[in-house]
């Protein structure tokens, strides 16, 4: 079997190599030929733990190969998946400016009967006007030939793409065609994904599922911070609170870590997106508008948070160890480190930046900011005369830190813990600060 990947953001990449891991012919295909050129090349535009070694085996093997050449991979492939961008307009509605055009070359180049998968996300509807857009192509060339237009939504997180795709916790097919599902089912045997796993539907609820989930876990994620922020005003543990919350089998454990607010790719741009798409629908999503809003105050409170215990910034050095908007990953789309940073060079602050993976993408971001923040190698140097250490992103490395050598190095000896690494035992020597964690627990 012949298979089209078209997009290779993180995505596309992922799935393209783990489905030719099994018996079948993948073709990745975009029009940005630097990125074609890179994986030809056997480097990758994006940072996923394992996923160039992955890429690197696929190749090799003459299952997986990378082009520009959509018109090819179109005409000879039996499964197309969509895996691009869908960015928002101005309005924070989700835009279809990229499938158009793919939905369009679909239709100029299919020679045999196909199935078009959407694995991006997308607004209800989006099936539909993919089909239509091939069908009224398919029209303009005077053919008729058969065709399914089916959703197939992605959960696969940033540091985990490859285990997320290889053991999905579920699997959503919206379709109106038995058949469709059961070809894109008969392809995803040999990902051994289990019969309970699947979500069948029609494709419009396929559609909301991916939005829905986003969004809530963007709620329950503003919730829990916000409670963390109470709870260090009325003196109890966000921690113990958590734990407590967390025992009730109607919350559960996910996604109940305290932190300086979510970011990324997904949450905050699908949260933005199903608001503006509920008012299309003539409805107001006060409930997402409100998580949105308490996100935004999220990442402020840390900069408030820090003039509050160390006073006036101006001329203090800040180490900052994190920039990602979570661990293994490069991603900082709207991550909070972009306005603790900015509002920490606001206040008078020199900023000394490490990042495992991030320090590259932080060049361009700060860009307005550059003459204040310097990056450094590891986070000893970050640590090098500062005044404070402010850790951002929870990076497995910062766990097993020397406090005494970063001690060593500080001129002074705050030390900021956002995500709450070390709030069973405080670093020593510090005048440590957790979130959401009273003053009486602080070193």
């Amino acid at each position: 079997m012949n298979i089209c990947i078209i997009g290779l953001g993180i995505l596309g990449i992922t799935y393209g190599s783990i489905l030719s891991d099994s018996d079948v012919t993948v073709i990745c295909v975009d029009t940005d030929d630097q990125t074609i050129d890179m994986l030809n090349e056997g480097e990758l535009p994006i940072y996923e733990p394992g996923l160039k070694a992955l890429v690197s085996t696929s190749v090799s093997t003459g299952r997986l190969c990378f082009s520009s050449n959509i018109q090819k991979a179109i005409k000879d492939s039996e499964i197309i998946f969509i895996t691009c961008e869908v960015p928002t307009n101005d309005h924070d509605f989700p835009d279809l400016r990229f499938m158009k055009p793919i939905a369009q070359s679909i239709g100029n180049h299919i020679e045999k009967d196909v199935t078009v998968v959407i694995k991006s996300t997308v607004p209800p509807g989006t099936c539909q006007i993919i089909k239509q857009t091939i069908q009224k192509t398919l029209d303009e060339r005077q053919v008729e030939i058969p065709f399914e237009v089916i959703s197939n939504p992605d959960f696969a997180r940033k540091g985990s793409m490859i285990k997320d795709c290889l053991v999905p916790d579920m699997v959503v097919i919206g379709s109106d065609s038995p058949a469709a599902v059961e070809r894109l089912k008969s392809l995803y045997d040999s990902l051994h994904v289990r019969e309970e796993n699947y979500v069948i539907t029609d494709p419009q609820s396929a559609e909301m599922i991916k939005y829905g989930v986003n969004a809530f876990l963007a709620t329950k994620l503003s919730f829990i911070n916000e409670l963390a922020l109470l709870c260090e005003n009325a003196n109890a543990n966000i921690i113990d609170v958590t734990n407590g919350m967390s025992r009730d089998e109607r919350i559960g454990k996910g996604f109940m870590e305290a932190g300086p607010g979510y970011g990324g790719s997904d949450l905050p741009k699908d949260s933005k997106a199903l608001v503006e798409i509920a008012k299309a629908y003539g409805e107001d999503f006060k409930v997402l508008t409100g998580a949105i809003r308490a996100n935004e105050k999220q990442k402020l409170k840390m900069v408030e948070k820090i003039k509050r215990i160390m006073g006036n910034l101006e001329g203090k050095t800040i180490g900052v160890l994190g920039l990602s908007y979570k661990p293994e990953t490069t991603d900082m789309r709207e991550a909070p480190s972009i306005i603790i940073v900015k509002g920490l060079v606001a206040a008078g602050a020199r900023i000394q930046i490490y990042c495992p993976e991030g320090n590259q993408e932080a060049k361009w971001r700060f860009h307005k900011e550059k003459d204040e923040i310097s990056y450094c190698h590891d986070a000893y140097e970050a640590a090098q005369d500062a005044d404070a250490l402010v850790l951002i992103t929870g990076w497995r490395e910062f766990k097993g830190i020397d406090q005494e050598r970063l001690l060593t190095a500080m001129k002074d000896r705050f030390f900021f813990d956002f995500r709450n690494l070390f709030h069973d035992e405080p670093p020593k020597g510090f005048i440590y600060s957790g979130l959401g964690i009273p003053e009486k627990e602080i070193n």
